[in-house]
């Protein structure tokens, strides 16, 4: 049953269509292809008609506004946020987490504590660096346990009144790992630390309840979730929201101006500086509507198949090094092949038609820990088969008589 699902995901995507039947992706943590129906929300808007938002009273400015606002009625309703003040547009993940960083600068003293951890891509990494340092914080790192899984007990001891922000990924871009979000976020709490997550590489992957994770801001890309790229959302909770001061100035985030003083609009405005990505919000919400077509339990169901599959045949293999087993798992593994740079094992695939990720994947301190000269990783999406895996194992052998 799972190849008859994918196969009928697939048929949403000209991609796949069109391209030639050997082609396999599995490099979906850094992006997801986009289907038909997201790519056709974005060429409608513009044939309909292209205004900007919230400016003008003709027709194309309201109905580009009617979309752009849906749009965020869908990403609250979507992730079960208290209300759509809740969700500001940013360009990603990226940029959302830096907007958190620079908008909570005033609240961070000499000698307070951010924690981040091994896991963390470095764009919930950096910024947080940056921040420490300006505001002469101390940067701490919270470990992992041998097999990729967060070391709560370590983090646990870690926690004290100092601690004022905890900043960590919902899923480990690199080796898959999932955090208790809904746990950690009661044990920030607890020290009255704000918690910060990046949900990047869960959006696609499992139900979203911001309301039930308890956490102060949640994050994402539009790209991780068959959405084009360009396009992010960060929530926060009301009282998260009004803690951030305004880093960008300009466009509908301004209330009034004199060239004496400025005042900023309400939320969500007041953080949403210039002119948005208006279509991209409305690709988000068409995403959302293309991955809604099919029960949650589906969706799971058919990526932990592809999962577990893939963690079985990998074992098996005498030339596979699976480089972590985390005990809560989603959809990505990093592995190498013993004796053979992942680089140069990233090439050979690509010459099967096997589209992979190699390197650091944006996280290096996680990768120098694990493995120095860098891993491969595979990513998996709905429109991804077993007989993907079954192609990968055989590109396997082939690289394996190779080097033979």
């Amino acid at each position: 049953m799972t190849d008859i699902f994918a196969q009928q995901v697939q048929e949403q995507f000209s991609l796949f269509r069109h391209t030639k039947a050997a082609e396999i992706y599995l490099d979906n943590a850094a992006s997801t292809q986009v289907p038909d129906s997201v790519l056709n929300c974005v060429l409608n808007h513009y044939q309909s008609g292209h205004g900007n938002v919230h400016r003008a009273s003709h027709s194309f400015a309201r109905n580009s506004t009617l979309r752009f606002e849906s749009a965020r009625d869908v990403v609250a309703d979507w992730i079960n946020a208290q209300q759509r003040e809740n969700i500001i547009w940013t360009s990603g993940t990226t940029d959302a987490i830096n907007l958190i960083a620079d908008g909570l600068a005033h609240t961070i003293n000499a000698g307070d504590e951010i924690l981040v951890s091994t896991l963390d891509h470095h764009s919930n990494l950096v910024p947080w660096q940056m921040l420490a340092k300006r505001c002469n914080a101390h940067l701490r790192e919270i470990p992992i346990l041998a097999n990729g899984d967060l070391d709560l007990e370590h983090f646990s001891a870690m926690l004290n009144p100092k601690v004022k922000i905890v900043a960590l990924p919902h899923v480990a871009n690199t080796i898959g790992c999932v955090l208790p979000i809904a746990q950690i976020t009661r044990l920030c709490h607890d020290v009255n630390a704000l918690c910060i997550v990046d949900g990047a590489q869960a959006i696609a992957h499992q139900p979203i309840d911001v309301q039930r994770l308890g956490c102060d801001f949640y994050v994402f890309s539009g790209h991780k979730m068959y959405a084009p790229t360009g396009i992010g959302v960060l929530y926060g909770k009301t009282t998260a929201l009004e803690l951030l001061k305004p880093s960008r100035f300009g466009g509908e985030m301004i209330s009034k101006v004199s060239f004496d003083s400025s005042s900023w609009n309400v939320l969500p405005y007041r953080l949403e500086a210039g002119t948005p990505n208006i279509v991209g919000a409305i690709a988000i919400a068409a995403a959302i509507r293309f991955i809604e077509q099919w029960p949650v339990k589906q969706r799971l169901a058919h990526e932990q198949d592809l999962l577990h599959y893939a963690i079985k045949r990998l074992t098996q293999h005498p030339l596979v090094e699976i480089l972590a087993s985390p005990t809560l798992h989603s959809s990505a593994i990093a592995f190498n092949l013993k004796n053979i740079h992942p680089q140069d094992a990233a090439v050979l695939f690509d010459q099967q038609d096997l589209a992979l990720r190699a390197g650091s994947h944006c996280a290096s301190p996680l990768t120098q820990q694990l493995s120095p000269q860098g891993m491969l990783r595979i990513s998996f999406a709905l429109y991804n088969q077993l007989s993907d895996i079954d192609t990968l194992m055989t590109a396997i052998d082939m690289i394996e008589d190779l080097y033979a």
